[in-house]
């Protein structure tokens, strides 16, 4: 209960400071500190929310930054949406729920990282009504569902349709979220029942701590609580879905396949820490070419390429390694089960596989790994292209030999 009660001051103050975000933590706060079902985790959730909105309404209120008409239009469609969501819920196992809660998570741990204007003191639209009717219902939904207040969605949408600043948003969201709140949970109460002692318990420790993050938002630069904020959140949403994860799954990504998405991680690392410190897109595709003219010119013995081709060397051994150890063998998995051919036989036919795809490589200006990693991540039309004409006839190709050497 001491862990729970610190833990709503906690949620408390990150909604007075960033006008949303606090209440995506209500949940897994009930679920792994109180050990609540998650259906009755949410609807207290939004009990808490709700309450602790309240308190942070009648403090942006006493500073004019609540503008009740946009609000109350708002709210009217988030409060259907909300309603709907609750009702919803009903016919929705525990288990999805904390999924769906889960991803919400996710959403808005991005959403934080991606959001730009933090300052703004001028609107930058106008009111729109049927924007902000199609908006309402959808955060209401969510709200009322999985019990997460969307204050992430709330605050831009009432800048960019309701003809807000961003302070008089923020102020304006939490009445939003109060509403929708009690909503979602009047919903939920048509089928499940809540510890309201324990709620309102936590919900006056939430709004305690709404106060102080209103007064601690004079003070701190909003901008770095976000972020902040949005790696915390995704942080917890990684430990939510290790924890509910079936025991087959966690051992088939962590023990079985882990090459799998280390490697990835490890080459998107990479190429991401190249792009930020070297301010250039990773390129290999002249790097044999470099390797093959180092004894004739010292140009090449310069490149830059030689020593990544070096670690690219080094790290499938240190892979290797991780994996099992080195064997050295001439079976090839696959390709021998489809085709018994002799070691001669093998080597004329990878070298001139391996001929090809170094003339495609330097014909298509890039290796295919970059082209796929780096290029389509920028939207490259010369990398869409070059992936995409390498993947398809690579399948085709593919399935034609499997289709003769089986047939």
């Amino acid at each position: 209960m001491l862990l729970a009660a610190v833990l709503a001051i906690f949620v408390g103050v990150v909604l007075g400071l960033l006008g949303g975000g606090g209440s995506i933590l209500t949940v897994p706060i009930f679920v792994y500190a109180l050990h609540m079902d998650p259906k009755e985790a949410i609807a207290t959730s939004l009990l808490v929310v709700g309450v602790t909105s309240i308190a942070g309404v009648v403090q942006y209120a006493r500073k004019g930054l609540v503008n009740w008409r946009t609000g109350g239009a708002f709210s009217v469609f988030a409060m259907l949406g909300a309603y709907l969501g609750g009702r919803a819920a009903a016919f929705v196992p525990g288990s999805v729920l904390l999924g769906l809660f889960t991803a919400m998570m996710v959403t808005t741990g991005l959403a934080m990282l991606r959001r730009r204007n933090e300052s703004g003191d001028s609107p930058t639209g106008r009111f729109q009504l049927w924007k902000v009717a199609i908006e309402g219902i959808i955060v209401g939904s969510v709200t009322g569902l999985v019990g997460a207040g969307g204050g992430f969605l709330v605050v831009p949408a009432l800048v960019l349709f309701g003809g807000m600043d961003m302070k008089r948003a923020i102020g304006t969201s939490l009445l939003v979220i109060a509403l929708k709140s009690f909503t979602g949970l009047w919903g939920h109460l048509a089928h499940e029942s809540i510890n309201v002692q324990l709620a309102l318990l936590i919900s006056i420790m939430a709004a305690a701590g709404t106060v102080l993050g209103i007064f601690l938002s004079r003070k701190l630069a909003p901008s770095q609580l976000r972020k902040g904020f949005a790696w915390f959140v995704l942080g917890v949403a990684g430990l939510m879905l290790y924890k509910e994860a079936p025991a087959a799954a966690l051992e088939a990504v962590f023990v079985e396949r882990w090459p799998f998405w280390a490697g990835g991680a490890a080459i998107g690392t990479f190429l991401l820490t190249f792009l930020v410190y070297g301010r250039r897109m990773l390129g290999v595709s002249t790097g044999f070419e470099d390797v093959c003219a180092a004894p004739f010119t010292a140009q090449a013995r310069k490149s830059w390429r030689l020593p990544f081709m070096v670690g690219i060397a080094a790290g499938g051994l240190l892979a290797s390694t991780l994996s099992g150890g080195v064997v050295l063998t001439t079976a090839m998995g696959t390709f021998d089960t489809l085709w018994h051919a002799s070691l001669p036989v093998k080597i004329a036919l990878f070298t001139t596989g391996g001929i090809l795809i170094g003339f495609g490589t330097r014909l298509a200006g890039g290796c295919t790994s970059g082209h796929g990693i780096s290029g389509v991540a920028q939207l490259a039309p010369s990398s869409l292209i070059a992936t995409a004409t390498f993947m398809s006839s690579g399948f085709i190709t593919t399935q034609l030999l499997i289709s003769a050497l089986t047939s």
